[in-house]
């Protein structure tokens, strides 16, 4: 439902039917009411863009960011659709890095749900926005829960509030690149490790809650006290938490078939030639067949800021292009003097619009 003041199209609605999909996103802009059916075992990715109101409007305007949502019955008449000014100006980055840290701090102290926030008219003429809080049952759990046998492996809690019984948000915070993995629903499983040198696998799981996840995993870190460890863990999604491998740590998952992961990677750079790191040929593939636990030099300096901006320039530039090419499969193979290199193999893909 259109609610944006001067929109040619104010007041006009309609009604629509879609699949969930991985491969498009939906686009709302700013001011248009939205109310969706049939979310049940659903998730829902969201990397909206805020906006700020005009410097000259920030003394008479209304707007709150905590109160940035405005509810509206979904059975309004159309002579009763209220009208709205969206705010015009894109927030910079300072304003998203303030928002980030915001939620950091106060999402763990609320004791309610998502707040039910409606326009109140009161008997004095007056309109005010009110927002009706509903206390939570959650259970606050510890935020770092360590996975014994290797040193760095556990999951990290995340930011929740819920919005109902079974729903809920979680709020990605970390300043790192997203990346966001479809798993299929025919089985999907890993026949080698990934072992990474320089990444930092911090993987969120959403799938059916009641769905058991095979994770094998073994410590090739040449100076970690826990080098040569190999087992088997089995969990349930859960996108409340995420499971943090530390580079060098490699792993294999097994039984992913609709199961959706949420990767923000943490680059770490080699301490030496850290300009010539290549983010692309990072992983390792070692075959889970191979009984053998390589020793391996991990990366160890944490990549600044920087190294992550000119990671999403290279990525929109990518982006452009058609893709030639899916993604390398790194293999370590003895060289003729017997020192080991990597070699990548691409298989060519057929470009689809």
């Amino acid at each position: 439902m259109d609610c944006r003041k001067d929109s040619p199209t104010f007041g006009q609605r309609d009604d629509f039917e879609f699949s969930a999909s991985s491969g498009r996103a939906l686009v709302i802009p700013r001011g248009v009411g939205h109310d969706f059916d049939g979310l049940e075992n659903i998730f829902t990715l969201n990397t909206y863009e805020l906006f700020l109101p005009a410097p000259d409007d920030w003394v008479s305007s209304d707007w709150k960011p905590k109160s940035d949502v405005i509810n509206v019955p979904s059975d309004i008449e159309p002579s009763e659709v209220p009208a709205f000014t969206p705010n015009p100006l894109p927030a910079g980055d300072k304003w998203y890095q303030l928002v980030a840290l915001q939620q950091k701090v106060m999402i763990p102290l609320l004791s309610h749900e998502y707040p039910l926030t409606k326009e109140i008219q009161f008997d004095d003429g007056q309109s005010h926005r009110v927002a009706l809080l509903k206390r939570t049952t959650k259970e606050k759990r510890p935020d770092w829960e360590p996975i014994e046998g290797i040193g760095g492996l556990g999951w990290v809690n995340l930011p929740y509030v819920a919005s109902g019984p079974e729903s809920g948000f979680v709020p990605l915070l970390e300043p790192y690149p997203l990346y966001f993995i479809d798993h299929g629903q025919t089985g999907y499983t890993h026949d080698a490790f990934g072992i990474h040198m320089g990444q930092e696998d911090h993987l969120l799981f959403a799938g059916n809650p009641d769905q058991i996840v095979s994770l094998e995993v073994m410590d090739t870190r040449d100076t970690s006290p826990t080098q040569g460890a190999r087992f088997t863990i089995e969990f349930n999604p859960d996108p409340t938490r995420y499971l943090k491998i530390p580079a060098g740590v490699g792993h294999a998952l097994s039984n992913l078939e609709n199961v959706y992961t949420f990767n923000r990677a943490a680059v770490y750079l080699p301490e030496e030639n850290a300009k010539n790191y290549l983010p692309g040929n990072d992983v390792i593939d070692w075959p889970r067949s191979n009984p053998e636990v390589p020793k391996l030099k991990a990366n160890t300096r944490k990549a600044p800021p920087e190294f992550y901006r000119q990671q999403i320039s290279d990525q929109v530039l990518l982006q452009q292009a058609p893709p030639m090419h899916s993604t390398p499969a790194i293999m370590l193979i003895d060289g003729p003097n017997g020192e080991k290199i990597r070699v990548a193999l691409r298989k060519r893909v057929d470009t689809v619009s």
